[in-house]
């Protein structure tokens, strides 16, 4: 009896470890669930950026770049959900060359942002794709921009940019 409940025991264990390390189930998706998914999305690390900047800082200690901080967190929701987040710079330089528009897609949203239009939605290849905006309060302008730029005036925005399956 106890050598039965030891190997029931034992295979129950792999059981359990192999459905913890498996990779996370991803079921499609209709359209308007993707933008609401990406509105939540958005909600989430939207909020959770302004808090940082809010109160991360505490006088002159250096600490990480919330943004910077915020990549972790996108890598984790991202492989949690199928989902691909990340910035891109739109008006400013980019903080960090990955931040930089490199392919047609992540251009294309930088152009249409620099419009003024808050927000950006393409699907291709089964994938709901949204670029939205992120305003640059001056708080952010002292790093991101020059203090010539900061005096031109406009409004500076980065992009956050959300793909999710379908």
């Amino acid at each position: 009896m106890v050598r039965g409940f030891s190997i029931f025991g034992f295979f129950s264990f792999i059981y359990i470890g192999a459905c913890l390390a498996s990779e996370p189930e991803l079921k499609r998706i209709t359209v308007d669930e993707a933008r609401a998914r990406v509105k939540l999305l958005e909600s989430v690390y939207l909020s959770t950026l302004q808090n940082m900047h809010r109160r991360y800082f505490d006088g002159n200690e250096r600490a990480p770049v919330p943004s910077k901080v915020m990549e972790e967190v996108f890598r984790r929701v991202d492989y949690d959900n199928g989902t691909k987040s990340r910035w891109i710079a739109v008006n400013t330089p980019a903080m960090h060359p990955d931040h930089e528009p490199k392919d047609e897609l992540t251009k294309a949203i930088a152009k249409h942002l620099k419009s003024n239009l808050t927000r950006f939605e393409r699907i291709s290849d089964e994938r709901f794709i949204s670029g939205r905006s992120i305003t640059l309060f001056a708080s952010c302008q002292k790093c991101h921009v020059s203090a010539l730029t900061q005096q031109n005036g406009g409004r500076k925005v980065a992009g956050l940019v959300i793909e999710l399956p379908l």
